[in-house]
């Protein structure tokens, strides 16, 4: 049986269907979610789209706006035992999806990490891109040919998770781009990328390039001003396009926490490896191997100096390792 056939005959028998986002969603978890919601649809089964947090980006909401993708805070509902839901670009048990009082009865995602054992559907592939590319294989495995805003959507996830197909990608994410390319909103889209950021947030990038530390192929930087998460990724983009570096990390408060950004052009960097390391005992972290996001979740656990340091270890200990390999290969 189709992955989607399994998935449709669990919803069938629930009252109350919900989907919900990764905490803060980004444009993937947004259009895997709207995907899934008209898909579920053409099965005759409603669902509402739910989220923790809040929407940080000016791209995202141009795209729920013009889209017309209804999602809402999950506090705007009555949510009890008797509800379900779908967890989309994330997982039961994960820091980043808030616990809520419905039985989580499926996940799909594409981050690295444990399946959880108690869920009855779980569609996790940590070697995509982006999770609007998972639940564009649903489509797929019915025949199913998406709306042009729900190929949008999908086509601007991809776009954004992926960096543009520049990393964490397999042949499913850049065959199912070029469909979406096809058939969506390509100008749209292109606009949503090009206004990725405003005015008020050229600050940061003062603060960033003021207040950068670098050390051989490796750079951080602490926002002690604090930073919103989206913005926090979009400057360690900005980062990786220094020739000179492989590994950035970036910190910043946030409300009660510290949170992290690393990005790693290098194999032997892997950045949710790193981010583990650098967070044993003190937070946690998670993502994939060239990029990935992390949590301090009390502050007064935070030092800049041993942050750093603990991340220039396992960049020295990686960097070491590889001179010893190749210059055994002479």
């Amino acid at each position: 049986m189709a992955k989607v056939k399994q998935l449709i005959k669990l919803l069938k028998k629930q009252k109350r269907v919900f989907i919900q986002t990764h905490n803060y969603p980004d444009h993937d978890a947004v259009a895997a979610s709207f995907g899934l919601q008209q898909l579920l649809k053409h099965y005759k089964i409603e669902s509402d789209i739910i989220y923790h947090g809040e929407i940080l980006r000016d791209s995202l909401q141009k795209m729920i706006d013009k889209l017309g993708i209804e999602l809402k805070h999950h506090s705007y509902y009555e949510i009890d035992t008797d509800d379900c839901t779908v967890i989309v670009d994330g997982t039961k048990g994960s820091r980043n999806v808030a616990e809520l009082k419905s039985k989580v009865l499926a996940v799909v995602d594409h981050h690295q990490g444990d399946v959880p054992e108690d869920v009855k559907f779980c569609d996790i592939r940590s070697d995509y891109g982006a999770c609007a590319t998972i639940i564009f294989s649903y489509y797929a495995e019915i025949k199913l040919e998406p709306s042009m805003e729900v190929a949008t959507a999908f086509h601007a996830g991809i776009s954004f998770d992926t960096h543009q197909l520049s990393r964490n990608v397999n042949l499913m994410d850049i065959e199912t781009f070029t469909i979406l390319h096809r058939i969506s909103d390509t100008a749209f889209v292109n606009s949503l990328i090009k206004s990725s950021i405003k005015l008020e947030d050229l600050p940061h990038h003062r603060h960033l390039l003021e207040n950068l530390k670098v050390h051989h192929n490796f750079a951080y930087c602490h926002f002690n001003n604090g930073c919103n998460k989206n913005l926090l990724a979009i400057l360690s983009d900005f980062i990786m396009t220094l020739d000179e570096i492989d590994f950035v990390a970036l910190s910043s408060k946030y409300l009660d926490e510290i949170i992290f950004s690393v990005r790693s052009k290098s194999t032997e960097l892997p950045a949710h490896y790193m981010i583990q390391e650098a967070l044993s005992g003190i937070g946690s972290g998670g993502g994939h191997i060239d990029m990935a996001g992390g949590r301090i979740f009390n502050r007064s656990d935070f030092d800049e100096d041993e942050i750093y340091n603990r991340f220039l270890t396992q960049v020295r200990l990686k960097n070491s390792f590889k001179i010893k390999i190749s210059e055994s290969l002479k």
